[in-house]
């Protein structure tokens, strides 16, 4: 919705809200999963622009392919992810001697937010905003659905380790200190909808929206493979994609991850504004 690529959408505007309201809650609750200190704005920078990028061309990312598509065994999502990848492993691979440095977070915050020594406030006030909006504009039930499922999404990130950006790396990078424990997080994620998607799809409706909204697209495109490759490499850089750096603006290293997504909405603005508007 914020770069008009769909009409605006209550629960999206929800869900997004959630995300900041459950950063906020893993910051308090469970500070242990957040890493402390920042990261280069450069790199942030890069690896958000590409990031936003990859997502709008390739329509998805570790979630809406990973978790979503490929538990619908979904040929697009399944190219999709095998593009991101690939591309992530070996880019993370090939930098790692050069970059493993600035994939260490230092004490210091970016110097392009030296005044925000905590964003926790943006993350309450953002997610508050962009959640009290969304419900004057839906069903009580249909709202509290959606807080419900990015809340739960923002603690199951926190949790897995998908907010820290050098836990990423450590795992992308495929060198003597691999860390392979994100593959059982996917893994896990991907196990859960497995399961429960048969049985979801034989309800009749979703229990607070009158319909099912998925993909109808079937057709394999370029767009899944470029978006791919874009995507991976932005994630070897920056060690985020989308719902990490909306959560992890509420984290110690808030400022790094602030940058991060308005670098993410920027890339995608500017495949809206560009790309597809050659097409």
């Amino acid at each position: 919705s914020l770069t008009k690529q769909k009409s605006s959408d209550a629960l999206h505007i929800i869900y997004v809200g959630g995300l900041f309201l459950g950063g906020a809650g893993v910051r308090i609750l469970m500070p242990s999963v957040l890493e402390k200190g920042g990261y280069g704005s450069l790199m942030l920078i890069a690896g958000g622009v590409l990031t936003g990028m990859g997502t709008t061309i390739g329509h998805g990312c570790t979630s809406g392919h990973g978790l979503c598509g490929l538990a619908r065994f979904s040929k697009r999502s399944l190219l999709g992810v095998a593009s991101f990848f690939s591309t992530g492993l070996l880019t993370a691979t090939a930098l790692h001697p050069f970059f493993h440095k600035d994939w260490i977070p230092t004490p210091t915050q970016p110097s392009l937010v030296p005044m925000l020594h905590d964003t926790l406030p943006v993350s309450v006030i953002l997610g508050s905003f962009l959640t009290l909006y969304g419900y004057t504009q839906t069903e009580i039930t249909r709202g509290l659905a959606a807080s419900f499922c990015s809340i739960l999404f923002a603690f199951g990130l926190g949790i897995s380790g998908m907010l820290q950006p050098t836990k990423i790396h450590g795992f992308l990078a495929l060198t003597s200190g691999w860390d392979p424990s994100l593959a059982f997080v996917m893994a896990g994620g991907l196990l859960t909808n497995l399961i429960l998607w048969p049985v979801i799809t034989k309800w009749a409706q979703p229990v607070t929206c009158p319909m099912f909204d998925l993909p109808m697209k079937t057709e394999l495109e370029g767009d899944l493979v470029v978006g791919g490759v874009l995507f991976g490499i932005g994630w070897a850089i920056g060690g985020l994609c989308p719902g990490p750096g909306m959560v992890g603006i509420a984290g110690p290293y808030g400022s790094s991850a602030l940058i991060w997504t308005a670098a993410c909405i920027l890339g995608q603005q500017l495949v809206v504004s560009f790309w597809k508007k050659s097409k």
